[in-house]
């Protein structure tokens, strides 16, 4: 409860500092829940140092601490932008740390200037991609309406061409779920090996979803038991992410005795927003209004520091329903120990509650990967060859 945490325990919490370096991005997505994308505006310099001495001052990264550059499209703001932000970030990390930044790109921007600034930096690179030409273009839009597919793979010809990891996110919508042949194809095809895929989502202004529908449960289990499928059985595997992260919590030694996820523990994930505001839990909710909790901002990095932010009735509020709404997801959920209770802004844009519980959200990225998966591993088991008795 709020009542109890302190400065203190709030050490090592932090495994994601999200920085939005600005709030524009150059396409128009159908399914995108930003409201300020439009706004040009790009963080300073200084916001970039206090938020490091926010995070290193107060000793808040975890052992597997990364800063994620995110927002709108992190690419409109230049490469020596980013060196400097990088600087200033090592410069008030402690002394031996050697701080990875991540950055998530709709890929539009992505050439050689870009490519030499990734090798330099070891940045790791997300790509959005929805896939095929005719998966994609439906959604992801220019300003002008027009489809983004073709540029998006421009850049990623770049990245290949350049040798520089990166990994592809593809948000699923009704139209995906009878496309996983298709979608597999492309993937192998394009020599793509790392997937995630990202559920359309109810959030903020975007208020439904073309997942919700009935039968969509069954239909997106279909649909992910056949890449999964399709990607084991690749001539070079593909890692899918929802299967990798279910496993590795599978296989963790932990597992069982985690109470909370980096979406609903406090500070597990710190987002500064352009201007210096600061949020935590669901890094969604920066920019995001809500009727109950105003625009979920949690301080300034002006003059914030953990223990005012943890007196603040702005936190205090969001964290006793959110820690409301985990204890019943433990009380009731058979999934817990997969998920932990949740994301808060699923929770809160579904449900219209922090304190509840199921959610369309998890029902698709938890439930149904963990139905598929464990009947993956079963059916392993089932088949696999019976050792002969030790003498």
């Amino acid at each position: 409860m709020a009542e109890l945490l302190d400065a203190q325990s709030l050490r090592a919490t932090t495994r994601l500092l999200v920085m939005q370096p600005t709030a524009f991005c150059n396409i128009n997505c159908d399914y995108c829940y930003l409201p300020h994308r439009d706004d040009r505006a790009v963080m300073s310099l200084e916001t970039v140092s206090r938020a490091a001495g926010f995070i290193f001052g107060a000793e808040l990264n975890a052992p597997d601490f990364t800063v994620v550059w995110h927002a709108g499209e992190p690419l409109v703001v230049s490469p020596q932008w980013y060196r400097q932000a990088i600087a200033a970030v090592e410069r008030a990390a402690p002394p031996g740390l050697t701080v990875p930044h991540a950055i998530q790109t709709n890929g539009m921007l992505i050439d050689d200037t870009w490519c030499d600034f990734f090798l330099e930096t070891h940045m790791r690179v997300g790509v959005s991609l929805d896939g095929t030409a005719r998966l994609h273009d439906a959604r992801r839009k220019t300003r002008a309406g027009k489809g983004t597919h073709a540029q998006v793979m421009h850049g990623i010809d770049h990245l290949r061409r350049r040798g520089v990891p990166f990994h592809i996110i593809c948000v699923v919508g009704k139209a995906t779920l009878d496309a996983a042949e298709e979608l597999m194809d492309f993937f192998e095809a394009e020599d793509i090996r790392h997937v995630g895929f990202n559920v359309e989502e109810i959030e903020g202004a975007v208020e439904s979803s073309t997942l919700e529908g009935e039968g969509s449960a069954a239909a997106f289990r279909r649909f992910f038991s056949r890449t999964s499928e399709r990607a084991r059985a690749a001539v070079r595997s593909i890692l899918i992410r929802e299967r990798e992260d279910l496993l590795a919590c599978l296989q963790s030694p932990a597992f069982g005795y985690f109470g909370y996820n980096s979406q609903n523990a406090p500070f597990g994930i710190v987002t500064v927003a352009t201007g210096g505001d600061l949020f935590t839990f669901s890094p969604e909710l920066a920019g995001l209004e809500n009727e109950t909790y105003g625009d979920f901002c949690i301080g300034n990095l002006a003059d914030a520091t953990p223990a005012s932010i943890l007196a603040s009735p702005a936190f205090r509020a969001m964290w006793r329903e959110i820690d409301a709404g985990v204890s019943r997801c433990k009380e009731n959920c058979a999934y817990f120990n997969l998920c932990m209770g949740g994301a808060p802004v699923n929770k809160l844009f579904e449900n219209k509650s922090f304190d509840s519980t199921e959610t369309m959200f998890c029902r698709l990225s938890h439930q149904a990967v963990a139905d598929v998966v464990l009947a993956e591993i079963e059916r392993e088991i089932a088949t696999a060859p019976s050792r002969p008795n030790s003498p």
